[in-house]
C-alpha cells in the first residue's frame, strides 16, 4: 500500500514539474540543502531535544537515516522510498511539511534539489562555517594584466565564468576620496587631491594608503566599528540609564588600532587582560571591552538577577564578535538550529562566572588611570609627607618628659576602677520577612529601651512637592530609601533656600530622640540642616544643626539618631535645610522620620529575658536563631565615676546598640561576629546604666562578642604601656613612641602639614579619572555555576563546571577554563570562524556588503558567502599574516576589484542587480559619524583634537529633561569640543543623539554586528535643517568667501572641488550660479530672512555682504545634501 501511494505522489509531483530536476552542476549539500532544512525544519527537528518532534531529527545524518516505526524518513538512493520526500510533496495538508501553521512553504525547485540529493545517496557536510578554512589555489584568470593581487583572481574568475568583466578603474579623484573615507572617516583636504592626482609615481595609490593608514584618524574610524561591537556607551542602561565613565576604554581602543596591535593579542587583552602574567596598566583597561554590560541601579530590582544578565551579555557577545554564533539562543533551551546545547552554553558562561563586577551603581571594580601630571603630583605629595613624617621621627628631651608625662598620666587612669557589670540577659529571637525589615523594625524589647515612635500618627507636610515625593511618605514605616520605590519624600522650589519637613504629634509627647533615615539615592542633598522640637504654639523647644558646613550627610540606610533634650512636651517635629552657597539647588529629600518617646511599663510585663551568666566578656558567644531574625542582650552598667568607656563590640551580622535609650552604634552589614569590629565611645553617668544591643541575623550563624577597654587605647599599645619603661625592647619603645607622637602637642604644627599634605593627596587622587574593569574572583570566593531552566535565574538546575561546546574544536591541552582559555580557544589555528568573521567585517566595511552578508550569524540560519574560497584566503591570509589588521586592509584596497569604478553599467546591473559579483566598486551611503564628519570637516570648523572625555555638540532641547524628569542637563560643549568627530559623542543608551540615531547608529544596549543601512525623509531633515548641519552650512559659507577667490564664479568653482574632490563640470557649475543668483536676490529682498540665517549667529566677514551670505549658505547647505556627497562611489 505504502509503495502504491508513493507512486502516486511521485507520479503527481512530477506532474507538478517536482520531477524535473536540475541538470549540471550536482547537489551541494552545505549550499543547496542544509538552508532549506535549517530554515523549514531544524526549529521542529533539530539539536533542540526538548523541542524535538516525532523523534526525528534532521540537522545529522545519523538521525535522517534512523528508522521510526520501522520507516526512515530518508532511504540514501531512493525518494520514493523516503518518508521526508512522501511528506514535502503530499497533496493532503494534513500530511505535508512544513505544516502551514509553521509559515513555511519549500518551492518547487527547492524540492527538486532533496529529491535529487536522496537520489545521489543523501549525503552529509559539516555546516561549512564549522570546519577550518585551507588556503584555496588562486583561480586561472583569462586577462592576468587586470589582476593586482590574490583577492582579484577569485573575483575575476567568477566575472569570466559568467561571461562579464570588470569595471573599469576609478579616476584618481574618485580613488582619494573613496580611500580617505575608508581609512579615515574623512574626506580628503583639496591639496591632498590634487597631490594625488599629479603625483606620477608609479606606485602613488600604495604610498596613499600607508599615508592614510599611518595617520590618527584611522584608530578613530575603526574604533568606531568596534564600538558598535563593544556596546560601549557613556551610560548605564535600562530606565534610569545613569551615567558611566569608561572613555578610557574608548582611547584604548583608538591607541590599538593605530599602533596596528596583532588580532590575537587584541583579543587576549580585551577578554583576558587581568588574567595576564604582571598585567600593565593598558592590558587591565582593555578588559572594559566587557564592563560595558548594563547595570540596573532603579529600586526593587534583584542585583544577582542582572549581573546574571550581565554574565550572559558578555557570553553572548564573545561569540557573537568573534565566532559570528547566536549562542544567546542556548540559554533557556538548547540552540535550534546550531549545535549547541543548554548544559554548554552555561559550562562557556561559567567561565564568565567568576569576576568581581555586580549589579552595583558605583561600577566598581575601578582602575584609576592617571595622567602623567597627576602621577607626578602625587608623587611630589608624597615625598612631602614623608618629610614631614620624618619630622615626626625626631627625639628631642621634650618629646621625651612629655611622653613620660603622659604615661604616667594614662597608668593613673587605668588603675580607676571600670564599670560593674550585670549578667546578660537575652531575649527573642524575633522573625522578620527579610533582613532589611529585620534592622529597622523595632521590636518590643527596643519599644521598652528607645521609646514608642510617634510620627506614625502624625501629620506631615512640607514647604513644595515635586516627583510625587508627597510629605507623608516620610512616616509611611518603610525604611527603603530607593526613590523608585516611590518611599521618598521631594521638594523642589528653585525661589526656595530653605526647603522644609515637619510632622504634627497627633498628641503632645516627651521627645527623646528624632532618627532620621536619608535616601539611597543623592543622599548628599541631606547635608547643612536642622532639626527642631517645637511646642503647641510652635515654640523652640529645642533645636540643633548638623553637617552645617555642608560637608558629610546622614548615611543611606542607617537611622541617624538625634536625641531631643526638650523642656517640655513636643508638638511638633520639624526639619530644614540651611542655606548654604555651594549647594547648586536645594531639595529636601527623607526617606522616614521617627520621632520616639517613652514607652510605659506595661510592656516590659510581656517580654522573658533568659539569665546568660556563662557569657564571659572578651569572647565570641554564638546566638541561636533563625534567619532574618533578631535577638536583644541587656544588662545594667553600673559606673563608680562619670567618664568616657570604650565599648568593643562584635556582631553576625548587623548590631544596634542604646545606652539608657540613646543610640551608640547602629551598623548595617553581613558578617560572621569577631572580636573587636566595632568601637564605640559612651558617656557615662555615675551610677547605673543600661546597655540593650541589638543583633541583626541574616543568615547561618549569628553571635556577638563585648569588651569594656577602659581607656581610649589602640589594642596594639596598651599591652605595651604596661610593661615598665626599663624593660621594654627596641620595637616597643619604638611604637609607643610613635603613638604619643599621633597627639603631642608639641608636633601639632607638623601633624597639621601633614593632614594638609593628605587632603592635597586625597584631591588629586579623587579627581583621577577611573574605569570600569574586569578582576577574577581569588580562588576562595568563585562561584559554584548553575544550568537555569529556562533561563529563569532563580530556577537552579544542576551545577555545571566550566567547558567549551563539543561540536567545535578541542582546546588546546593546558588551556585553562577561564576568560584567559576562551581568548587562546578563539584564535586556536583550527578554530574555523575566528580569522573569517574578522576578515568578513572588515570587508564590509569596505564594500559595504560582507562575503557573508549574515555577519552577525555564520551559523545554519545565516547565508551562504557569495564568494566561500576569497573568505577562506583572506582568512588564511590574515591568521597566517600574524593577524596584522593594516596589511589585511591594504591587501583589500590594493586589489583591482576596490579600485573599480561604481558606475553602474546595463548589462551587469540586470544579471547583478546587487554588485554580488563585485563587477563594479562599491556604493553606498556613509555611516551616521561620517555624515557629520565630513560636513565638519568641509566646513573648517572640524577639531583635531583626539581621546578624552565624550562631548555634547548641539541637539534639540529638553529631551533628557523630559526622558528623566530634569535629573540631569544637556550641557552643550563649548570651544573646540563643539567640533569634535561624531565618534565622541555622548551616547547615552535610552536617549541616543537624534541625529545619528536617524542615521542607523545603534543604542549600543546590545552588540550590534551590522548597521542596518536605510534611506528616510528624516534623514534629509537633519542634513537639511538641524542646528548642527546649519552652523556647518553657515562655516563652510565663510570659508568659500574667504578661500574661494575674488569672484563669484570662482567661489563657485571652489566650493565644487571642495566639497565633491572632483574636477567642476560646467553643468554642475551652471545650477549652482543659477540657485546662488536666485537666493542672492531673495535676499535682498529680505534682509531680515539674511539676518536670521547668517548674521544672527555668524559675523559677517569683511568685504562681504549680509544677503551674499545668506546665499552661499544656502549653497553650502545644498552642497552638503547632494547625493554624490553622502554616498562612497
Amino acid at each position: 500500500m505504502r509503495n502504491g501511494l508513493l507512486s502516486l505522489i511521485i507520479g503527481f509531483a512530477g506532474s507538478l514539474g517536482f520531477g524535473q530536476l536540475a541538470v549540471g552542476t550536482a547537489v551541494d549539500f552545505n549550499r543547496d540543502i542544509r538552508p532549506v532544512l535549517s530554515r523549514n525544519c531544524f526549529a521542529c527537528h533539530g539539536p533542540d531535544e526538548k523541542a524535538r518532534k516525532a523523534d526525528l531529527r534532521l540537522d545529522i545524518r545519523e538521525g535522517a537515516l534512523a528508522e521510526r516505526k520501522g520507516v526512515p524518513a530518508v532511504v540514501p538512493g531512493d525518494r520514493g522510498e523516503s518518508e521526508l520526500f512522501a511528506r514535502i510533496t503530499a497533496t493532503d495538508s494534513d500530511d505535508r511539511m512544513p505544516p502551514e501553521e509553521s509559515g513555511h512553504e519549500l518551492t518547487l525547485a527547492e524540492i527538486d534539489k532533496i529529491a535529487e540529493w536522496i537520489d545521489e545517496g543523501a549525503p552529509y557536510d559539516r555546516h561549512w562555517a564549522f570546519m577550518p578554512p585551507s588556503r584555496p589555489g588562486l583561480p586561472r584568470v583569462g586577462d592576468r594584466s587586470w589582476v593586482k593581487n590574490g583577492i582579484d583572481h577569485f573575483i575575476l574568475s567568477g566575472l569570466e565564468a559568467t561571461g562579464d568583466r570588470p569595471s573599469e578603474t576609478a579616476d584618481r579623484y574618485t580613488l582619494i576620496r573613496r580611500l580617505s573615507l575608508d581609512m579615515t572617516g574623512l574626506p580628503p583636504a583639496p591639496a591632498e587631491v590634487e597631490a594625488f592626482v599629479n603625483d606620477k609615481r608609479p606606485n602613488a595609490y600604495e604610498l596613499l594608503v600607508d599615508d592614510l593608514l599611518s595617520r590618527p584618524a584611522y584608530g578613530e574610524r575603526w574604533a568606531r566599528v568596534w564600538l558598535d561591537l563593544a556596546r560601549y556607551a557613556d551610560s548605564a542602561g535600562y530606565g534610569s540609564d545613569p551615567l558611566r565613565v569608561i572613555w578610557k576604554y574608548r582611547d584604548w581602543v583608538i591607541n590599538a588600532f593605530n599602533q596596528n596591535m596583532p588580532y590575537d593579542r587584541f583579543t587576549i587583552e580585551q577578554l583576558a587582560g587581568d588574567l595576564l602574567p604582571e598585567p600593565s596598566r593598558d592590558q587591565l583597561l582593555a578588559t572594559a571591552f566587557h564592563r560595558n554590560t548594563k547595570t540596573n541601579t532603579e529600586g526593587g530590582t534583584d542585583d544577582e538577577e542582572f549581573r546574571v544578565e550581565a554574565v550572559r551579555d558578555r557570553v553572548d557577545t564573545t561569540m557573537q564578535v568573534w565566532m559570528g554564533l547566536t549562542m544567546g539562543c542556548a540559554k533557556c533551551h538548547s540552540h535550534k538550529y546550531d549545535p549547541i546545547t543548554q548544559t554548554e552554553y552555561y559550562q562557556f558562561y561559567a567561565m564568565f562566572n567568576q569576576t568581581e563586577d555586580a549589579d552595583r551603581g558605583n561600577d566598581s571594580p575601578r582602575l584609576p588611570y592617571p595622567t602623567e601630571e597627576e602621577t607626578r603630583r602625587l608623587a611630589v605629595i608624597d615625598d612631602e609627607i614623608k618629610g614631614l613624617q620624618a619630622k615626626l621621627d625626631v627625639h628631642t628631651p621634650a618629646l621625651a618628659k612629655g611622653q613620660r608625662e603622659w604615661e604616667l598620666k594614662s597608668l593613673r587612669d587605668l588603675a580607676k576602677p571600670k564599670p560593674e557589670l550585670t549578667t546578660w540577659e537575652m531575649t527573642g529571637p524575633f522573625a522578620a520577612d527579610d533582613f532589611d525589615s529585620a534592622f529597622v523594625t523595632a521590636f518590643s524589647p527596643e519599644r521598652l529601651a528607645v521609646g514608642e515612635n510617634v510620627a506614625l500618627h502624625g501629620k506631615a507636610r512640607q514647604s513644595s512637592t515635586s516627583n510625587d515625593g508627597v510629605a507623608k511618605l516620610a512616616i509611611d514605616g518603610n525604611f527603603s530609601g530607593r526613590f523608585k520605590d516611590k518611599t521618598v519624600t521631594h521638594t523642589r522650589n528653585p525661589d526656595d533656600k530653605s526647603p522644609w519637613w515637619e510632622v504634627a504629634l497627633a498628641e503632645s509627647a516627651d521627645v527623646t530622640q528624632v532618627v532620621i533615615w536619608n535616601r539611597a539615592e543623592a543622599p548628599e542633598r541631606l547635608s547643612a540642616f536642622r532639626v527642631l522640637a517645637l511646642d503647641a504654639e510652635r515654640k523652640p523647644l529645642f533645636e540643633k544643626d548638623l553637617f552645617a558646613d555642608g560637608k558629610g550627610s546622614p548615611k543611606p540606610n542607617e537611622g541617624f539618631a538625634v536625641p531631643v533634650e526638650a523642656d517640655g512636651k513636643v508638638s511638633v517635629v520639624r526639619i530644614e535645610l540651611l542655606p548654604l552657597d555651594s549647594r547648586k539647588e536645594p531639595i529636601l529629600s527623607l526617606a522616614e522620620v521617627q520621632v520616639f518617646t517613652r514607652s510605659g511599663a506595661e510592656e516590659a510585663a510581656e517580654i522573658q529575658w533568659a539569665s546568660k551568666p556563662d557569657w564571659n566578656d572578651g569572647e565570641v558567644h554564638a546566638l541561636e536563631s533563625g534567619d532574618n531574625s533578631v535577638v536583644y542582650l541587656r544588662r545594667k552598667v553600673n559606673a563608680v565615676i562619670a567618664g568616657t568607656q570604650q565599648l568593643s563590640l562584635g556582631s553576625g551580622d548587623g548590631i544596634k546598640a542604646w545606652i539608657n535609650g540613646r543610640e551608640v552604634l547602629s551598623k548595617k552589614t553581613k558578617r560572621a561576629a569577631k572580636a573587636g569590629q566595632e568601637t564605640v565611645s559612651v558617656n557615662l553617668p555615675k551610677g547605673e546604666s543600661e546597655l540593650l544591643l541589638k543583633i541583626v541575623n541574616n543568615d547561618k550563624k549569628s553571635g556577638f562578642y563585648f569588651a569594656v577597654r577602659g581607656v581610649d587605647f589602640p589594642e596594639d599599645i596598651l599591652p605595651v604601656l604596661l610593661i615598665d619603661e626599663a624593660k621594654r625592647t627596641t620595637p616597643q619603645s619604638e611604637k609607643i613612641a610613635a603613638h604619643y607622637r599621633t597627639f603631642a602637642k608639641e608636633l601639632e604644627p607638623v601633624r597639621k602639614s601633614i593632614e594638609a599634605k593628605r587632603k592635597q593627596h586625597k584631591k588629586v587622587n579623587d579627581s583621577i579619572v577611573t574605569t570600569p574593569y574586569m578582576l577574577e574572583l581569588a580562588k576562595a570566593k568563585r562561584r559554584d555555576t548553575y544550568l537555569m531552566v529556562k533561563g529563569n535565574f532563580l530556577s537552579r538546575g544542576n551545577v555545571v563546571k566550566a567547558g567549551f561546546p563539543a561540536s567545535f574544536h578541542s582546546p588546546a591541552k593546558g588551556t585553562p577554563h577561564n576568560r584567559m582559555g576562551v581568548a587562546r580557544w578563539l584564535l586556536q589555528p583550527d578554530n574555523p570562524l575566528t580569522a573569517r568573521v574578522a576578515v568578513n567585517r572588515f570587508w564590509a566595511q569596505l564594500f559595504g556588503r560582507g562575503l557573508l552578508d549574515t555577519e552577525e550569524d555564520f551559523g545554519t540560519q545565516g547565508n551562504i558567502p557569495d564568494h566561500p574560497e576569497l573568505l577562506d584566503w583572506l582568512a588564511v591570509e590574515f591568521r597566517d599574516g600574524a593577524w596584522d589588521v593594516k596589511q589585511l586592509l591594504k591587501t583589500m584596497v590594493l586589489s583591482a576589484t576596490y579600485r573599480q569604478s561604481a558606475k553602474v553599467r546595463g548589462s551587469l546591473a540586470k544579471r547583478d542587480p546587487r554588485n554580488i559579483g563585485l563587477g563594479r566598486g562599491p556604493r553606498f551611503r556613509l555611516e551616521a559619524e561620517m555624515v557629520r564628519d565630513q560636513a565638519l570637516a568641509l566646513s573648517g570648523l572640524q577639531s583635531v583634537k583626539m581621546h578624552g572625555p565624550s562631548v555634547y555638540p548641539p541637539q534639540p532641547p529638553n529631551l533628557w529633561q523630559a526622558a528623566f524628569n530634569g535629573q540631569r542637563n544637556w550641557a552643550t560643549s563649548k570651544g573646540e569640543d563643539r567640533y569634535r568627530r561624531g565618534f565622541y559623542t555622548f551616547l547615552r543608551r535610552t536617549v541616543p543623539y537624534p541625529s545619528m540615531a536617524t542615521f542607523d547608529a545603534p543604542s549600543r544596549e546590545i552588540c550590534t554586528v551590522r548597521r542596518i543601512r536605510t534611506n528616510t525623509p528624516l534623514q534629509s531633515f537633519v542634513t537639511l535643517n538641524d542646528e548642527v548641519y546649519v552652523e556647518f552650512a553657515q562655516a563652510l559659507a565663510h570659508r568659500i568667501f574667504a578661500e574661494g577667490g575674488d569672484s563669484t564664479a570662482d567661489r563657485l568653482k571652489f566650493a565644487l572641488r571642495l566639497t565633491l574632490a572632483k574636477p567642476v563640470e560646467a553643468s554642475g557649475l551652471a545650477a549652482l550660479t543659477e540657485l546662488f543668483n536666485g537666493e542672492l536676490a531673495h535676499f535682498r529682498n529680505e534682509p531680515g530672512a539674511a539676518k536670521e540665517l547668517f548674521g544672527k549667529t555668524v559675523p559677517v566677514p569683511d568685504g562681504a555682504e549680509l544677503p551674499e551670505m545668506a546665499a552661499l549658505t544656502v549653497v553650502a547647505n545644498v552642497l552638503l545634501n547632494l547625493d554624490a556627497l553622502l554616498m562612497k562611489g
